[in-house]
C-alpha cells in the first residue's frame, strides 16, 4: 500500500541526484510537502518518446486515468497498482508496457492498529524513510487522458504507484509496501520497451530490509489537510501497534 508520502526535497536537488535532463515543474509545485495524498499533483520522472535517452521531471495527478476512460473520476480509486497483477488489469496493462515512471519521495506513511485500544482502535501512523540519505524511487506507471480523445484539449497526465509484498521492516505495520526501484535499475525501469515477466518480477520484488528505517509519527498525519515538517518527527508511544493482518486484501487498494 502507498496512500501518503513526503515530498519535501527541492526540485533542484531531485534533478541533480537523478541527473534529470528536462524539468517542467510550475513554481507553485516546488514547495515542500509532508503529507501528499491521492489526487494531488506529484512529481514523476519519465522518458519522453521524442528523446529516448533523456529523463524528464514533470507533474502528474496521483490516480491513474487510462486513455479509454469515459470519466476521469475513475482515477480516484487507482492510485496504487499491484505489481503481481498489473499486466493483467485493463486499467494498467497498457501503461506497464511502455509508460513506466519513477515517483521520487523522501518517505512514505503506513498505518497499523494500536494494541489494546479496544474493538475499533485509532490507527497509529508510521513513517518509512531511506536508511541512509537519499531518495526513495517509487516505481509507477503513467497515462494521459483527453475527453473523447479530443487532441485539441490539453491532456490530463496521471500516474499510479506500484505496490508489492511488504519486507521485514514494513511487514509488522502493513502487508503491502510501494515498489522501490534500485538506483542501478532506474534506466531499465524507465525504458520505453516492454519488460519481460522475469524482469518485471525482479524489479518489483520487496526492497531489502536495509533500505528503510521506520518510526512512529504523530496522528496529525491521519488528516490529509495537515502539512508541515512536524509530521515526520519521531514519537514514542506507550503501546506498540499490532501487525496488520489483511489476508492479502488491502482495504484502500482496489486494483
Amino acid at each position: 500500500m502507498c496512500g501518503r508520502f513526503v515530498a519535501s526535497r527541492p526540485v533542484e536537488d531531485i534533478a541533480r541526484l537523478l541527473e534529470i535532463d528536462e524539468v517542467d515543474v510550475p513554481e507553485e509545485l516546488t514547495r515542500p510537502r509532508w503529507n501528499v495524498a491521492p489526487q494531488a499533483p506529484v512529481l514523476a520522472v519519465t522518458r519522453p518518446r521524442h528523446a529516448r535517452e533523456l529523463k524528464r521531471l514533470s507533474v502528474f495527478r496521483w490516480g491513474l486515468v487510462p486513455w479509454w476512460a469515459k470519466d476521469p473520476k475513475i482515477g480516484a480509486r487507482a492510485f496504487n497498482a499491484k505489481a503481481e497483477t498489473v499486466v493483467d488489469k485493463p486499467m494498467f496493462r497498457g501503461a506497464i508496457e511502455s509508460q513506466r515512471c519513477i515517483v521520487p519521495v523522501d518517505a512514505f506513511y503506513e498505518w497499523a492498529p494500536r494494541s489494546g485500544a479496544g474493538p475499533s482502535p485509532r490507527k497509529q501512523p508510521w513513517c518509512f524513510r531511506p536508511a541512509s540519505s537519499g531518495l526513495l524511487l517509487l516505481g509507477g506507471v503513467w497515462e494521459q487522458w483527453r475527453p473523447s480523445g479530443d487532441k485539441s484539449v490539453e491532456p490530463l497526465r496521471t500516474c499510479a504507484i506500484l505496490t508489492t509484498e511488504a519486507n521485514e521492516v514494513v511487514g509488522p505495520v502493513h502487508d503491502r509496501m510501494p515498489v522501490v526501484i534500485a538506483e542501478e535499475d532506474l534506466d531499465e525501469w524507465l525504458g520505453l520497451e516492454s519488460l519481460g515477466a522475469g524482469a518485471l518480477e525482479r524489479l518489483t520484488r520487496p526492497a531489502p530490509a536495509g533500505v528503510l528505517a521506520a518510526f512512529m509519527v504523530s496522528t496529525l498525519v491521519n488528516d490529509a489537510r495537515e502539512d508541515g515538517p512536524e509530521l515526520v518527527q519521531p514519537i514514542e508511544a506507550d503501546d506498540k501497534p499490532q501487525a496488520q493482518t489483511l489476508g492479502g486484501r488491502d482495504d484502500r487498494q482496489l486494483f
